[in-house]
């Protein structure tokens, strides 16, 4: 599950290149049962700083595991690849499932809808594993904590 890119990224750099991270339109991203309001924002950084918790984390309210995060992007792009950073000790994501090109998606919708894509996480503390997509634009994430 590491690099899924079309090349070996011992052999090229995959920071700037792939990142997808300058796309984000950071002014519509939204979370619903975020801790702190607004910390959503925080957690999206460059890959060359995937790794640097400095600027914040993003954690659900306490009691409910669950959190919607809504990521529109500025313009048409292929996401080949998700990297989810998690925190130690059964603080990262367990699941998470994706519904494109709809916000305003509420927990309710979320249990009844489809997604298109699903995945069963693991513990990524270090931003080296990446998962498989085939997701258009935009992108609704629904995560669960373990």
């Amino acid at each position: 599950m590491a690099c899924l890119h079309d090349h070996s990224c011992e052999d090229h750099d995959c920071s700037s290149n792939w990142s997808l991270y300058k796309h984000i339109d950071m002014s519509k991203v939204s979370a619903l049962n975020e801790a702190v309001q607004g910390s959503v924002k925080s957690v999206f950084r460059a890959w060359e700083h995937r790794l640097d918790s400095s600027g914040g984390y993003l954690e659900s309210n306490e009691g409910d595991p669950e959190l919607i995060v809504f990521i529109p992007f500025t313009s048409d792009v292929k996401l080949k690849s998700i990297s989810i950073v998690g925190g130690a000790d059964g603080t990262s994501p367990s699941k998470m499932r994706a519904f494109i090109n709809r916000d305003g998606i509420d927990f309710s919708d979320a249990q009844s809808m489809q997604p298109v894509q699903e995945w069963d996480l693991v513990e990524n503390l270090q931003g080296v594993l990446e998962y498989q997509t085939s997701l258009p634009r935009c992108l609704t994430i629904l995560a669960r904590l373990a």
